[in-house]
């Protein structure tokens, strides 16, 4: 029974056509299978050059351990060099900062004129160009470490943005609260045989968005650096000019915002000791005496500072127990008071090849940067104190700093914690765009060549019929 059904079965089977498969139908699913994954290579290649023009016209901070922020703000135990990779100061701005630094360790062949920034209530680096100016001299931080003046304008480390400040000119100092700026006029004149003049000096007022005092200075150079100071009030400016200090009161300034001088104390060849000179009680100024020291420790440089007292009543020294003397230092910047008998002050340490150049023949070409400076010290001046007390020193490579002074009067000090750079700057972003670009288009014109290798519908038939 089995074996008829199994004779009958093969004859139905031989009596059906043979199936005919459509000529080229499996070359063709291969093509569409080859189409389909090239089509879906383009689009996310297409993809990916959206993404990275997006991103680099939008940056975005990378996810990073954020800066922890310390609830009291003060001037950071460690300072670093910020990496190429750092953001700006405009693309994120740092808040508040403590301290304004540059030297050859902050610049680049690239970044020439490079500055480096860092928040008073955290690790958050930023940097910062606005031109060829030097930390703690032509670029200054205010008090509350929330502005930078480095020329016309007042840039704000809060947003990012500048605000308006003075017309024209560089700074000098900020006044004890930060509202008003001592500035002088950069449309310098040359006076023959070797230096420059200075047509005025004025004084800004922040919140008023204009000047309320002018000094004709008249045929002397007035250099960035410790050249002026407010009175704590703001009220009263003391102005170097050559071998004296002039003081002006704003309040005498007329119609024009020019006042004359009510006094000038000379100062036999010191200088005004910086932005802080002026004594908490508003009736005194500190000025520096210069001698040569024969002990110094380092022997090419016999520079030694003498902080002294001068009464703006009557011109007269004020007597008293001595601060140290600062040998062999390049510059002495006094930055304030914590009391009438401790003054905060940074000064500049020479390298071990500096040579200490003699004086000009004009007393105000004196108190500009130093070359000859390595490193950069926050220091504590004390009556009766045989050495100044040494609060912190700036790293090798880091020449120049600007410290916010309300910090540094106030003693407040944080733990540094990890650095955060911030988001990567445009730049890098849009290098990483061309790059990107760059690696797409030989994947894209691979994938074309090798569709173009694989054997096409009509060699594969061929192949078949064979």
């Amino acid at each position: 029974m089995t074996a008829r059904l199994s004779e009958a079965l093969r004859g139905l089977a031989d009596d059906v056509p043979p199936a005919r498969v459509p000529d080229g139908l499996f070359d063709a699913a291969r093509t569409r299978h080859r189409r389909r994954r090239a089509a879906v290579a383009g689009v996310l290649a297409v993809l990916v050059l959206l993404l990275g023009t997006g991103y680099a016209l939008h940056p975005v901070a990378l996810p990073m351990p954020a800066s922890p922020r310390h609830d009291t703000p003060g001037l950071p135990t460690r300072l670093v060099d910020p990496p190429l990779r750092t953001a700006s100061v405009r693309d994120s701005a740092p808040g508040a900062a403590a301290m304004l630094f540059g030297g050859p360790a902050v610049r680049t062949d690239w970044f020439e004129t490079r500055m480096g920034v860092v928040a008073a209530d955290g690790d958050r680096y930023r940097v910062l160009d606005v031109g060829s100016v030097v930390a703690g001299f032509e670029a200054l931080l205010s008090p509350d470490g929330r502005y930078v003046s480095a020329g016309p304008s007042l840039l704000d480390l809060k947003t990012g943005r500048f605000t308006p400040g003075p017309a024209d000119g560089y700074p000098l100092a900020f006044a004890p609260d930060g509202k008003r700026l001592v500035y002088a006029d950069d449309e310098t004149w040359f006076t023959p045989p070797n230096t420059y003049s200075t047509p005025y000096v004025g004084v800004y007022d922040r919140e008023r968005g204009t000047d309320v005092l002018r000094v004709r200075v008249g045929t002397a150079w007035i250099p960035a650096g410790r050249t002026a100071a407010l009175s704590p009030d703001g009220g009263d400016l003391a102005l170097q000019v050559r071998d004296e200090v002039w003081l002006t009161r704003v309040a005498d300034a007329g119609a024009d915002r020019v006042a004359e001088p009510y006094r000038r104390l000379p100062l036999a060849g010191g200088r005004l000791a910086g932005a802080g000179s002026w004594l908490p009680d508003g009736r005194s100024v500190a000025v520096l005496n210069r001698s040569t020291c024969t002990d110094c420790p380092v022997p090419s440089y016999r520079r030694t500072w003498t902080l002294a007292l001068r009464s703006t009543v009557d011109g007269t020294p004020l007597v008293g127990a001595a601060f140290p003397s600062l040998p062999s230092r390049s510059f002495v910047q006094l930055l304030g008071w914590r009391s009438a008998d401790e003054a905060v002050a940074l000064v500049g340490v020479p390298s071990p090849e500096a040579v200490d150049q003699p004086e000009s023949h004009d007393i105000a070409w004196g108190p500009y940067h130093e070359p000859a400076t390595e490193a950069v010290e926050l220091v504590v001046l004390r009556r009766g104190a045989p050495t100044p007390e040494v609060l912190f020193r700036t790293p090798q490579g880091i020449t120049d700093l600007s410290v916010a002074a309300d910090l540094a009067i106030a003693g407040a000090v944080r733990e540094s914690g990890r650095p955060d750079y911030g988001p990567l700057p445009f730049w890098a972003l849009a290098v990483g765009f061309v790059l990107a670009v760059l690696v797409a288009l030989p994947v894209l014109s691979l994938l074309r060549r090798w569709r173009a290798s694989r054997p096409g519908p009509a060699s594969s038939a061929t192949g078949s019929a064979r």
